[in-house]
């Protein structure tokens, strides 16, 4: 994949590069499979009938921030979130909110949505695998992702763990903070 030289594509090469390699190892199951579409909410307005559950703060850097909530197949939750993350520190063009930048790759765990920006995943489950030559362990996710955004209204489409994170695969260059208000349909 080649992207273009101007500024806001520069910092995003070796992101490509890498996520390309990490997209293959933890996308696992979810490639194509059950991808959850956010139902619009009109901007600052939540849907009667939500009760907040849970606040918590997903660190740019963190590939997948555990909410520790378990949620089932069909249940209704609504999200806001606000803050701002860098996608490469100390890169000013690089700093998005949780509608990420209108930019798209095949490197990102939602690659129909805006880099950077905010997503769940309901993880199913995980798999270990060790190399027995080399020693060296490989973990594999599996669970759908779905958007979320600045807020979003999800019906959950599988049974799991809920996760939060960046729609970015390689975020050890990261920086700042989305901070994730979830509520749960009564």
């Amino acid at each position: 994949m080649t992207l273009k030289t101007d500024p806001l594509h520069r910092p995003f090469r070796r992101a490509a590069v890498c996520g390309t390699v990490l997209w293959f190892l933890f996308s696992g199951a979810t490639i194509g499979a059950g991808r959850q579409e956010a139902k619009p909410v009109p901007p600052g307005e939540r849907p009667e009938g939500f009760d907040l559950i849970k606040k918590t703060t997903h660190t740019g850097t963190a590939p997948w921030t555990d909410t520790g909530i378990e949620v089932k197949a069909g249940e209704e939750f609504y999200f806001e979130a606000e803050g701002t993350v860098s996608l490469q520190k100390d890169n000013p063009v690089a700093v998005c909110g949780p509608e990420g930048l209108n930019l798209r790759t095949m490197q990102q765990p939602v690659t129909d949505q805006n880099f950077g920006c905010l997503i769940g995943r309901v993880l199913e489950r995980t798999e270990v695998t060790v190399d027995k030559d080399r020693g060296e362990k490989t973990v594999r996710a599996f669970g759908p992702t779905f958007f979320i955004g600045k807020q979003a209204q999800v019906v959950m489409p599988a049974s799991g763990r809920l996760l939060v994170g960046v729609n970015e695969n390689v975020t050890k260059d990261n920086d700042g903070e989305f901070a994730v208000s979830i509520y749960k349909k009564r």
